[in-house]
Parts: C-alpha cells; sequence; structure tokens
C-alpha cells in the first residue's frame, strides 16, 4: 500500500523505465551470426543486399580513407546492430540518412541509429573512415590478413576473416550480397578487384577504378589489390570472357603459366554446371604469401604459382590452378553455411584438380593420385618409410576429422584436403560414375548463388544414386581412421 503520491508515481516511472531498457536490450541485434566455430564472425538481425566501397589508397604512406555504404534488410526489430570492422578510425555514421552513434570494441562495431528499425523495413548504412592499412594477426586462419604489402603496392584479403580490416562487413557467408567497388590510386599504379570492370577514370595524377559483383558473393572472397599490373583478356574456346591480372615484370611468363585456364574453365563446366559468373581471371599479386585463394571471379595467387608450373610442378602449379578455379562453383557459387562444412569448399576442389589430370592424362594417372593419396591417410606411406605403429598410430589421430574438423585445424591438408577428395572418389565407386556425376551437377544447380551444408549434399547424393548412405559419410566424414576404398 503506497502512503506517499510521489513515491508511488517514482516507482511507477522506474518500472517503465526497466520495461524499456529490456524492450531495448531485446531489440539489439546480435553480436554473431551463430557460427560454433567462430561465434563472433557475422552479426545477427538484418541481410546486407549491397555493399558499395569507395575507398582512396596510398601505398606511400599505407593508407586509405573511403566511404562503405551498405543496403541491408532488418529481420527482425533492431534498436541496435553489429557490423564487424577491425579498420581505420571511424569519422561519421548515418543510418537512413540520419546521424547514428557507435562504438568499437574488439573487431565489433556497435551501431546505434536515431530511429529503431522494424522487422522488414530496409536501411541504408554509410560509415566514413580513414587511416593505417595493417594488416590482421588471427591465428585461427592462414588466410586472415586483411592489408598485406607487395613488391609495389599491398593487397587486401582473408579467409575465414579479412575483410573486416578494410570494410564494414557482415562477415560471415551465410550473408552473402553484391558488391561495388570504386578505387582511386596514383597513376601508374592499378587498382584490381571481383567482378566486372566497368570504368576507368583519369583524374590528373590519379585514376578511379569502378568494378561490379552482381552476383552475391561471400565477404571472404572479396579482394583489393593496388599494384603495377599488366591486364590480359581473352576467351575460352566456349567463349567466356577471362582477364588475368600480372605483375608486369611477370607478364610474359604469366601468359605462359595460365595457357590451360581456358580449358579448364570448360572442362568443369561440363561436368559441375556453366561457369556460374560473367568471367573469370588470375590475379598474380607481388608477394610470396604461401597460398592461393579463390577470391570470387579472380583467383588470387602469389608469383610462385608461376614458377611451379613452369617447372611442371603437377601439385603447386597446374594442379593449384585447376583447385582454384573449381572453387568458383563449390566455395563460391554454393557456399558455406557454417565453417565446420569446410570439406564442401575443399574437399571438393582437390577432387575437382585430379578430375582435370584425369582429363588430360587419363584414369590411371587418377587412380595413381588417389592410391598415393590413401597410402598417406591409412599410414601405409610411413610404414614403409619404417615408422613404428605407435608413431603411425599418434600421427594419424592428429589429422583433422574431415566433417568436423575444429577451428585450429580448418585447413588441414591431410584430413580436409586429402582425405576430403578421397571421400568424393570413394563415393563415386560406391554410386557409380553416371550418379556420381550428376550429384555434383545437380548439387552445384539446386544450391547455385546460396549456402549449403553437408547434409544438404549428401540429400542430393542419395536422392540421385537412390542408395541410402549415411553410414557411407559417417565412416568417411566423421570417424578418425580412413576406411577402406570401396572396389574400382
Amino acid at each position: 500500500m503506497f502512503t506517499n503520491r510521489r513515491t508511488k508515481q517514482a516507482l511507477i516511472t522506474f518500472i517503465l523505465v526497466c520495461i524499456t531498457a529490456i524492450a531495448y536490450a531485446q531489440s539489439a541485434g546480435s553480436a554473431g551470426i551463430g557460427d560454433s566455430y567462430f561465434p563472433l564472425l557475422g552479426n545477427g538481425g538484418y541481410d546486407v543486399q549491397h555493399y558499395d566501397i569507395v575507398l582512396n589508397v596510398d601505398v606511400v604512406p599505407e593508407t586509405v580513407t573511403g566511404t562503405t555504404t551498405i543496403d541491408a534488410l532488418a529481420t527482425e526489430s533492431l534498436t541496435t546492430f553489429n557490423l564487424d570492422f577491425f579498420g581505420p578510425e571511424i569519422s561519421a555514421i548515418s543510418v537512413n540518412d540520419a546521424p547514428a552513434s557507435f562504438r568499437r570494441s574488439q573487431g565489433e562495431l556497435i551501431v546505434r541509429p536515431e530511429t529503431a528499425l522494424e522487422e522488414g523495413d530496409s536501411f541504408t548504412v554509410i560509415v566514413d573512415y580513414g587511416g593505417e592499412a595493417s594488416a590482421l594477426n588471427d591465428p585461427t586462419s592462414f588466410a586472415s590478413l586483411g592489408w598485406i604489402p607487395t613488391r609495389d603496392g599491398f593487397t587486401a584479403l582473408g579467409e575465414p576473416s579479412g575483410s573486416s580490416s578494410w570494410y564494414p562487413v557482415n562477415e560471415h557467408p551465410l550473408d552473402k550480397a553484391t558488391y561495388t567497388f570504386v578505387i582511386t590510386v596514383d597513376q601508374p599504379l592499378v587498382a584490381v578487384a571481383n567482378g566486372t570492370l566497368e570504368s576507368v577514370e583519369e583524374n590528373g595524377s590519379q585514376s578511379t577504378y569502378t568494378f561490379q559483383m552482381t552476383h552475391p558473393m561471400a565477404s571472404y572472397l572479396a579482394v583489393l589489390s593496388i599494384g603495377e599490373f599488366t591486364r590480359s583478356e581473352s576467351v575460352t574456346p566456349d567463349g567466356i570472357p577471362m582477364r588475368n591480372y600480372f605483375p608486369t615484370r611477370l607478364a610474359e611468363q604469366g601468359e605462359q603459366a595460365f595457357v590451360s585456364q581456358g580449358e579448364m574453365v570448360d572442362y568443369f563446366g561440363t561436368i559441375f554446371d556453366v561457369y556460374p559468373f560473367e568471367e573469370y581471371g588470375a590475379l598474380v599479386i607481388d608477394a610470396e604469401i604461401g597460398f592461393a585463394l579463390e577470391t570470387q571471379t579472380l583467383t588470387t595467387f602469389g608469383p610462385r604459382i608461376i614458377t611451379r608450373t613452369l617447372a611442371n610442378d603437377p601439385v603447386g602449379g597446374e594442379g593449384t590452378i585447376a583447385h582454384e578455379l573449381a572453387h568458383q562453383w563449390f566455395g563460391d557459387s554454393v557456399s558455406l553455411s557454417r565453417w565446420q562444412d569446410i570439406w564442401l569448399n575443399e574437399g571438393f576442389a582437390t577432387y575437382a584438380s585430379w578430375l582435370w589430370f584425369e582429363h588430360t592424362a587419363g584414369r590411371d594417372v587418377l587412380n595413381s593420385i588417389v592410391e598415393n593419396a590413401y597410402r598417406n591417410l591409412n599410414g601405409d606411406a610411413l610404414r614403409e618409410q619404417g615408422y613404428e605403429d605407435n608413431a603411425i598410430q599418434r600421427e594419424l589421430l592428429s589429422y583433422a576429422i574431415t566433417g568436423d574438423p575444429t577451428p585450429d585445424k580448418l585447413f588441414d591438408s591431410a584430413g580436409v584436403y586429402y582425405r576430403g577428395a578421397v571421400v568424393l572418389h570413394a563415393l563415386r565407386l560406391t554410386i557409380g560414375d553416371d550418379a556420381f556425376f550428376d550429384t555434383l551437377r545437380t548439387y552445384a544447380t539446386e544450391f547455385k548463388y546460396g549456402n549449403a551444408l553437408i547434409e544438404d549434399f549428401i540429400a542430393v547424393a542419395e536422392r540421385i544414386s537412390g542408395q541410402e548412405l549415411s553410414n557411407f559419410f559417417q565412416m568417411w566424414l566423421f570417424d578418425p581412421i580412413i576406411p577402406e576404398l570401396p572396389d574400382a
């Protein structure tokens, strides 16, 4: 029972404030999209439709200034939402043309719009920023680099993250979007990004390059590179446009190294699905980065790809070119729904490179590749080298579980890449060539420009083959010790 009207009113006000605060907190978008491997990658509460990235890049000093405009759709009511951004200092943010408050915490950019967003609202976020272009230090990935220096400029890329070093982003493959890149650099440097080069404008001592990526793209597949490049244009034998960017000093050797690329595009188009984008090509940056990355429509390599291909190194040369190209279907067009399922990217691309060698050199070569991989995965190669059984067992158990590799073994060559490829070969032997290749085509077509899970691929394989395959995939994807290969 209240004896004081002022006390009663104060209590009512307090209760209303608490209710409002609770409602306000409940309408904040989550700081992660829900990935069990990387809980803070991506964000909840909205779906990005398009990124418009306008940057002025200075190689000396290594700085970047620019604006990223994000068109998005609210999937729930939002009073705040998060973006992923490790990039330089932010000068201003607006939401729907109204200034928005913000704060930053360990790569999370928390934005509070002036007016709350309702579920189903389309909204536009504009972020102005500038400062040092720096690399990320992320031990979870060999390719989480952000801005990396090259011989004559620098490049921004990374997997599973890295894009958040150069533009604010919902950094998870589940939120794919289209892109426009407008990049200004000092002449004679060249800017390179994903998609189609729409225009080059000369502005005194600078040039502005505009690229359009019109198909949905996962953020880790975005690339930006500045350097002294020579652009080489051609078409595949079937007429698909190609453009390669080589360091000018390596342009002639680059042309020789990638001479088979057009035939690869056409071949994979016959066994997977038609090439899913407007054009394809290679971007060779002038830095020994130690990896290649299937950046959408324009795979990024270091110069070692040229020397190894010209030296007829089948794995580090032509096989790597085929591997990265195959990702345009498996990884880029059909993207992961969760990072645990990295096998859908790397196992498929590895086996695709083996299929290329089968196509060019015959089935016996494929059988030899599979046999060598299998002997390394089951311990026979170690036994021949004199290793004791307990040492062999420890080595085999150290390999990543193909279907659940854990974040620290996401790119394990034995468990994810090679066993992943052998899984597909075992499936081929189990269901036969017709059903196997029909499964690959159907999977690539049904999930084109979208996302998939391991369960989605299994469902397609079972539907096409008419076989129950749960035990097969349990053994091959999740058992620590590799099963026996089916009979050919």
